[in-house]
């Protein structure tokens, strides 16, 4: 078994990411969660049926945290590459789905290996819509969701000094969430929680346990033109100890707090074009993960109905 700093390095690159319309629309139909944390980055409005995404992202500077939260012996990918699809439907003004496939390029000091990630399945229901007549009462979803192992994780790796064949956490899960955004004037807050549970699996004859997966989003922003907006946030992640067998890995819990600022700019009503840095392990106690930086280029599209 690897040691869990380099394992919670590897859980923590196997997500990276992160949603849209001016000024009318966000103040009819507010923000659809602006920040619950980036996994589903593809966002849709009422007024949208379909909707697609394209992101290419590249994150370097990695640094192993080990349990004590400190900078541990450097591990995995000097650099990653990332490209991600996504695909968007609307059941109704209150619902939709997308569907979200990232792949990745791990690069090496002297190769660099490319796989496909998990593919996510992500549905929303806007439990409170926005009111123009009550601008202080914030438009409430509720989150659901779930993340089907596919990629080789860091238990059947074959590349083991480098983990450069190293592309998902190698555990499905199911998660939850709410998400409340105050959308309807210039500046935005929001606020979001979700929970994911990854479930057991079997490895070389062992199962696995891994912990609950909470995690808490604060976005801010504001609306400069009906072209252009501005948001700033931080996450806080923390999985809980994972269980081999019947015995609780000692030390083996994950926190991560990070911190992402986007910039949007749409070219049409049903266009959008979003930068975004961000910064796992940025700030406070860190543990059992990977410090690093990423910059993100996005293109959404609304399609005609």
């Amino acid at each position: 078994m690897l040691p869990m700093g380099r394992q919670g390095a590897t859980v923590l690159m196997a997500s990276t990411l992160m949603w849209l319309a001016p000024v009318l629309s966000e103040a009819a139909f507010g923000c659809a969660s602006c920040g619950s944390g980036g996994d589903d980055p593809l966002i849709l409005y009422p007024n949208e049926r379909d909707k697609t995404f394209l992101a290419l992202g590249r994150t370097a500077g990695f640094r192993n945290i080990n349990a004590n939260g400190g900078l541990a012996t450097a591990g995995g990918p000097l650099e990653r590459e990332n490209l991600t699809v996504a695909y968007g439907h609307s059941f109704s003004i209150r619902s939709f789905a997308t569907v979200t496939v990232p792949t990745f390029r791990n690069v090496g000091e002297h190769d660099a290996v490319s796989g496909v990630g998990d593919p996510l399945v992500v549905t929303r229901y806007t439990l409170v819509m926005p009111d123009l007549t009550e601008p202080l009462v914030p438009q409430v979803q509720l989150i659901a969701g779930f993340k089907q192992s596919h990629a080789r994780s860091v238990h059947d790796a074959q590349n083991t000094r480098d983990l450069l064949d190293v592309f998902g956490t190698g555990f499905s899960d199911a998660r939850a969430g709410v998400d409340l955004w105050f959308g309807q004037y210039a500046t935005k807050f929001g606020l979001a929680q979700t929970v994911a549970q990854p479930l057991s699996r079997s490895y070389d004859g062992i199962e696995y346990h891994p912990g609950l997966i909470a995690r808490t989003t604060l976005t801010t922003g504001y609306q400069w033109t009906s072209m252009v907006k501005t948001l700033v946030g931080a996450n806080r992640e923390q999985t809980r100890e994972l269980r081999v067998g019947d015995t609780t890995v000692s030390n083996s819990g994950q926190i991560n707090h990070s911190i992402f600022v986007t910039q949007d700019y749409y070219p049409s009503t049903s266009q959008l074009v979003r930068f975004t840095l961000s910064q796992q392990a940025a700030f406070g106690v860190n543990k059992n993960t990977a410090r690093s930086n990423t910059f993100t280029v996005a293109y959404m599209h609304a399609l005609k109905s």
